[in-house]
């Protein structure tokens, strides 16, 4: 492959670089294919020189892509005074090239290209110092499996082994799928012949400690996982000086993996660990490391690597007594794609993975709202609706065409299963007072919100919630035009229901939160009979989603204790051009419409007494 030439531009800033005197002796040169730093970044060219860090000599490169000054440059240790063979250094990958950021996507003015290339050499600087400086090998435990990547050798590179666990502090034993455990849909729905052939130890592809856990995640995956056939052993070592990366170049052997293992366990866990260990009498095994990071939290506590051991003769390889003449370590790396992980990554919130949440309507508003609640970390939905997917829906729905025909719930399902792992999706096609008491309970779910934006809807719900006991509810709609979306949270011990909100004596039937005065329709027709729709846009179903999920998360998590009304309020614009009369409710500021405000009346039927 060559590298394509730099351009004019590019070499003069490189050449007014090294006159700067930021390095010593500095020259430019243009990158050869026989450079593998500059081939692994894509490196056009760069300018090499001396600089000394902390007494410390380095030969070092800053070098540019073909894409710069609006890219970063990178730096790279291209030689030292010190040998380091055969040692790990915080931030230093192993072609030399230095992490002195954690993201490429940071801050910069790519008119100022000279004082960008002094900078990002500063922080490289810096960001050597500090790794020759720090007490306690603390930074690289951080990034120990980052590390783990750069010491593979070529030769042994294997495909990443899918984790469907979170690393923690437990040794213990895991569930593993080999390659012949994973089977396409064809496979599945045909008897088979006969049992699929054996397969070796070192075919595992994916381990878990719930074999449920990494089918929910591949539920919609061309190929299943089915029963898992062989285990792995999870090990979670103990921070402490000398636990270490191997240095690149520098591969573990199975003599070094038991010396890590035995060195860095509690007393009673290595108890535990031989116990083990005498029960896996197999010359091959999967070993999972579990890293402690000084700086991690949550799911983070922990990283995660693997080794494969096989032509094990006498005893287990991490055994003490065990003889290793025979014995042969395979690194890996692992993809993390546990539940904790996975959603920690995506911004969800851990706390409401056990929610179990029941959406009334899958329609414009209901639709967004369920992605919006599988976003926010939501465990299980329970999706009602009657209606069918159909063409005219597409334009301000959270569905695709491909759906039409479908029922909205079933459509809804797949999309989500689709797009969001782990989430437990049941569809029920029906109508609220249907299949309440027939195919769920509403004392089943931790939350029940209602984004019908039907009135009578909202009365045939307050009618269902007298029965008993109920979670907390939050009915969602919005107003046409553009005017505006409320919510209201009901608490089952708190003075008021969704028909409180229709029990002005002056109005009967009007909803006291909407920003349009009673005694209007709004509605509109396309075609005449049968073709009447509200007018509201997308957006308006967007933001009202938005809104609301804002507060069901509220509600699962704590800060929201109230049964309150409150809404959002569309712009002047959509206000003048409504051509309707406003409630007096739409003259509220909007930071006061935005804090809510109580709604139970006594002139409802249900709480008025209360």
């Amino acid at each position: 492959m060559t590298v394509p030439p730099p351009t004019a531009e590019t070499l003069a800033t490189l050449n007014e670089f090294a006159a700067s005197g930021a390095l010593q002796g500095a020259q430019v040169k243009r990158a050869t294919r026989h450079l593998t730093w500059a081939t692994n970044h894509d490196i056009v060219a760069y300018t090499e020189g001396q600089l000394t860090i902390l007494g410390w000599g380095v030969h070092m490169r800053v070098g540019v892509t073909s894409a710069f000054p609006h890219d970063l440059p990178f730096v790279q240790v291209a030689a030292t005074e010190d040998d380091l063979d055969g040692q790990v250094t915080g931030h230093l990958e192993s072609d030399g090239n230095v992490c002195f950021t954690a993201s490429r996507d940071v801050l910069f003015d790519p008119q100022r290209p000279v004082d960008l290339l002094t900078a990002c050499l500063s922080l490289a600087t810096a960001t050597l110092s500090e790794a020759r400086t720090v007490p306690d090998n603390s930074g690289i435990l951080d990034e120990f499996a980052s590390h783990w990547i750069h010491a593979l050798p070529a030769r042994q590179q294997v495909p990443f082994l899918q984790m469907y666990f979170t690393p923690d502090g437990c040794l213990r034993t895991v569930h593993a799928w080999r390659k012949a455990d994973r089977r396409t849909a064809q496979q599945l729905t045909k008897r088979a012949s006969k049992a699929p052939a054996p397969a070796s130890q070192l075919d595992i592809i994916a381990v878990a400690d719930d074999p449920a856990a990494a089918r929910q995640f591949d539920q919609l995956t061309p190929d299943r996982l089915v029963p898992p056939t062989a285990t792995a052993l999870y090990i979670p070592l103990q921070a402490g000086p000398s636990l270490l990366p191997p240095a690149p170049g520098h591969p573990w052997t199975a003599a070094g993996l038991r010396d890590v293992v035995r060195q860095h366990l509690q007393p009673d866990t290595l108890i535990a660990l031989d116990s083990l260990l005498v029960e896996r009498q197999s010359p091959q095994d999967l070993i999972i490391l579990g890293i402690p990071r000084p700086t991690g939290t949550g799911p983070g506590r922990y990283a995660a690597v693997a080794v494969r051991l096989s032509g094990m003769r006498a005893g287990h390889a991490l055994l003490p007594a065990s003889t290793l003449t025979h014995a042969r370590l395979t690194m890996q790396s692992v993809r993390r794609l546990d539940r904790a992980y996975v959603m920690q990554r995506g911004g969800s919130n851990d706390q409401l993975s056990n929610r179990r949440v029941l959406l009334l309507g899958s329609g414009a508003l209901g639709g967004h709202l369920a992605f919006m609640l599988a976003a926010a970390g939501i465990g299980a939905l329970t999706l009602v609706d009657l209606d069918t997917f159909t063409l005219d829906n597409t334009f301000r729905h959270a569905l695709g065409r491909r759906f039409v025909g479908k029922a909205k719930v079933e459509a809804m399902a797949l999309a989500l299963r689709e797009r969001y792992p782990y989430l437990q999706v049941t569809p029920v096609q029906g109508r609220t007072t249907q299949v309440v008491g027939r195919d769920f309970h509403f004392g089943d779910f931790d939350l029940i919100v209602d984004a019908t934006g039907s009135a009578t809807h909202h009365l045939s719900l307050a009618d269902l919630l007298r029965a008993g006991p109920h979670p907390p509810v939050l009915l969602s709609w919005l107003d046409a035009l553009g005017l505006g979306g409320h919510t209201a949270t009901v608490y089952a011990d708190q003075p008021s229901c969704p028909r409180c909100l229709y029990s002005d004596p002056a109005a009967p039937m009007w909803n006291a939160g909407s920003f349009i005065a009673p005694g209007q329709d709004v509605g509109q027709d396309a075609l005449g009979c049968g073709t009447a729709f509200t007018p509201f846009t997308d957006l308006d179903a967007i933001r009202t989603a938005e809104f609301t999920a804002r507060q069901a998360v509220a509600i699962l998590t704590g800060p929201e204790k109230l049964s309150l009304l409150r809404s959002w309020k569309g712009d002047r614009v959509a206000l003048s051009a409504a051509h309707v009369t406003l409630s007096a409710r739409a003259a509220r500021k909007r930071r006061h419409l935005n804090a809510g405000e109580g709604f139970a009346q006594v002139t409802c039927p249900i709480c008025g007494d209360a």
